[in-house]
């Protein structure tokens, strides 16, 4: 059997336009594509053979660039396992595993370009959110693997998106998290991530006083209950967005 010249791994992810443009990352004896739903890395034989964890470390890596856009849009996604294709000397290919996800469609937000009278762009919305996007997977990356209470506060807010009929327990639990994260002192956490009290205190009042269904304590108000409106449900998810972007930037300015 010929040798083995290239592996390829790759992950099919949905809805396939949840990237707004291609991301192409490069490290030494890999280079990987994420784009139109589909991520494929390039590794060469050797990288792929000295790293027995390869395949797990890119798998964060493509999720944390999905965790990313969800933090900022608040849209469900999902990744599949990889599958493994050797490309070999002759031209023949060993496949090892497929795998394959049901691909859905997001409608895309309107962006606008404002200019001032000479025509220099002043904001541009869509170059502002990529700008964005990029800073949050980045970060996220330099972190999730060794911070725990990131990799936490990411997956409940997560389950906050596939989980809608307990939507707020789930937010409750990134603030519970870095709560935890800070020694259970709410003033000291308040501090540290550099938030104001109401910014603290918005997801308590909607998950723990209102009488909503997607609340904590439904019990207590048995027969009040209502499904929260769309204005409550923009006001905890941009809540706990901003908490966790907090967290991010704290991060930064401490390690």
């Amino acid at each position: 059997m010929s040798k083995v010249v290239e592996v390829h791994l790759e992950w099919k992810y949905t809805p396939s336009n949840y990237l707004e443009q291609p991301i192409k990352i490069s490290k030494p004896g890999i280079h990987l594509e994420i784009s139109g739903g589909v991520a494929v890395a390039h590794i060469e034989p050797e990288t792929f053979e000295k790293d027995s964890s390869i395949s797990d470390d890119l798998t964060k890596l493509i999720e944390n660039r999905l965790y990313a856009i969800q933090v900022l849009t608040h849209k469900i996604f999902s990744l599949s396992k990889p599958s493994r294709t050797d490309l070999r000397e002759d031209g023949k290919r060993n496949v090892f595993l497929e795998s394959h996800l049901v691909s859905k469609s997001i409608v895309s937000d309107v962006d606008l370009i404002i200019t001032d009278k000479d025509g220099n762009v002043v904001s541009d919305t869509k170059q502002d959110r990529l700008d964005k996007q990029k800073w949050l997977s980045e970060t996220i990356d330099r972190y999730r693997n060794t911070d725990i209470t990131l990799d936490c506060i990411l997956k409940s807010y997560q389950m906050s998106i596939s989980d809608s009929n307990n939507e707020f327990v789930h937010l409750y639990e990134i603030r519970d998290a870095l709560s935890s994260r800070f020694g259970n002192n709410q003033n000291d956490a308040i501090k540290a991530l550099c938030l104001t009290k109401k910014q603290w205190s918005t997801i308590g009042i909607l998950a723990n006083e209102k009488p909503l269904e997607q609340g904590r304590h439904r019990g207590k108000s048995a027969g009040m209950l209502r499904s929260a409106d769309s204005t409550e449900l923009e006001e905890a998810r941009r809540a706990m967005s901003n908490l966790i972007e907090k967290y991010l930037i704290y991060l930064e300015k401490t390690r």
